[in-house]
């Protein structure tokens, strides 16, 4: 079940479809970077967006499962048509990561589709994430924001 889960996270991240995502983020998503379910799923959505075609492969990928808490540790590699130089700046930072990512799942009930992604980490993203804060790519197209 956890690997249908991480590929269907996988397909939602490379179709930047938020509804997707979201059904399978837990409501008590947290992570270091302060983002809740909300923001996790508008950063993806919001990365995404600036690729007419986004394809993320995994490699490495090593799953554990302990109970009702999964880990599917995996390098993650972007590729696919960026759009702008904010795609081509996703591309490179994030492929050039030398930590894997590690997504944490737990089980919410005894149902066995009931596992909801709770984190998403990676050792090698630095703790403020260059400044960016989720919306902040579809605020600057927007002319909103600067950078």
């Amino acid at each position: 079940m956890i690997a249908t889960k991480q590929s269907d996270l996988i397909v939602g991240i490379e179709k930047r479809s938020p509804g997707r995502i979201e059904r399978l983020v837990a409501e008590n998503y947290s992570d270091r970077w302060g983002f809740d379910r909300e923001d996790a799923v508008n950063a993806i959505v919001d990365v995404g967006s600036q690729f007419l075609a986004l394809v993320v492969t995994e490699d490495e990928k090593e799953t554990v499962i302990d109970g009702k808490e999964a880990t599917v540790t995996a390098r993650l590699t972007f590729g696919g048509n960026p759009v702008g130089p904010a795609g081509h700046e996703v591309v490179k930072r994030l492929n050039q990561l030398d930590e894997p990512f590690v997504f944490t799942w737990k089980k919410e009930s005894f149902l066995p589709a009931s596992w909801r992604l709770v984190r998403i980490d990676n050792a090698s993203l630095p703790d403020d994430l260059w400044g960016y804060e989720p919306g902040d790519i579809r605020r600057a197209m927007q002319g909103d924001i600067e950078f």
